[in-house]
């Protein structure tokens, strides 16, 4: 089995990915770590491995490819040479959304070739709904709907992942931590808790378990957004991102409550459904994701159409955004 990772150099690649696929129950993974950085397999292999952190078999699966999106076809002969003309061909994509279309325009030539090919997309999708729309639309004009799948570890959470659709009239989900950012900032500032929690997971989460559409207008009962006091500092300037949410929400005749931050007075992560409480279970989320990719089990997944809609959601919400409080880890949430 092939699987091609965009985005190797990553962090999420490698304390999750990487990881997980070592407990992956298959003895032929070749793994195809494809990245920008100018970096020999040893380097590459000592970046991700440090530490004993992989077996010498799994070290043997995997491969590094320099490749720079911008300038280089994916289609070229450092790719093409690696795909299997008989067998499904697995692309995982962790990388931000204004790289992941040149890439997607490239795989679709690959499927014009009789390639079988399945594509796994990090969230988020877009990083607005704009950008979103226009991914579906580049997804459908070459034919890519049936190959993608959106991956949201939250939905593959413990307790979480084998929950039915059901009706319900009030709906809560929280996930707080102690910690800040600890050296993330770089991104995290580009997207925000609105868009990094409620966007990518909670809204996800929302649609997976509600039997009807979220059609209906959002009445916003309730709506903060704080910024720990030590974030500007450890960013290196100042910040209007909010690194805490609290969302009440009305739709559908469903009250939705909303609650993530960092660097809080406590951790906890669960969801309550009318008056049932489900901890999210501490267990190996992306071993699940890549397991239900390869055995294309795609109800399993966020829709690219939830995706949308949880973007316009977001997009409602933004127009009535307040202004920033700040916080100490003694607040009371």
């Amino acid at each position: 089995m092939k699987l091609f990772i965009f985005g190797s150099t990553g962090d999420l690649v490698n304390r999750k990915v990487l990881p997980a696929l070592q407990n992956f129950n298959s003895e032929k993974l070749e793994i195809y770590a494809i990245g920008r950085k100018n970096i020999t397999q040893e380097k590459y292999l000592h970046h991700v491995c440090s530490e004993d952190r992989c077996t010498p078999i799994f070290q043997e699966s995997i491969k590094y490819i320099k490749l720079n999106f911008d300038k280089e076809d994916i289609c070229g002969k450092k790719c093409i040479a690696n795909f299997d003309q008989n067998k499904t061909n697995y692309v995982y994509i962790s990388l931000p959304p204004s790289q992941i279309k040149k890439i997607l325009y490239s795989l679709k030539k690959f499927k014009e070739l009789n390639y079988s090919i399945k594509i796994l997309i990090e969230k988020p999708f877009g990083s607005n709904l704009l950008e979103a729309k226009e991914l579906k639309q580049l997804i459908e004009e070459n034919n890519l709907g049936k190959d993608i799948f959106l991956s949201d570890h939250y939905l593959f959470k413990q307790n979480i992942i084998n929950l039915p659709k059901q009706d319900f009239t009030k709906l809560e989900i929280k996930s707080t931590e102690e910690v800040g950012l600890e050296g993330r900032t770089t991104y995290y500032n580009s997207v925000g808790a609105l868009k990094d929690m409620v966007q990518s997971h909670f809204l996800n989460i929302t649609q997976k378990i509600s039997k009807e559409e979220l059609k209906d207008k959002i009445e916003i009962l309730e709506f903060k957004r704080g910024q720990y006091k030590n974030y500007s500092k450890e960013l290196g300037k100042k910040s209007i991102i909010e690194t805490f949410v609290k969302l009440k929400l009305k739709l559908n005749n469903k009250e939705l409550i909303f609650t993530t931050g960092k660097a809080l007075n406590q951790k906890e992560s669960f969801l309550t459904i009318n008056r049932t409480k489900y901890k999210f279970g501490i267990g190996n989320e992306y071993l699940e994701i890549f397991k239900k990719f390869i055995n294309n089990e795609k109800n399993f997944f966020p829709t690219i159409e939830q995706a949308i809609k949880s973007w316009e959601i977001i997009e409602e919400i933004e127009k009535k955004k307040p202004d920033l409080f700040y916080y100490d880890n003694t607040y009371l949430f």
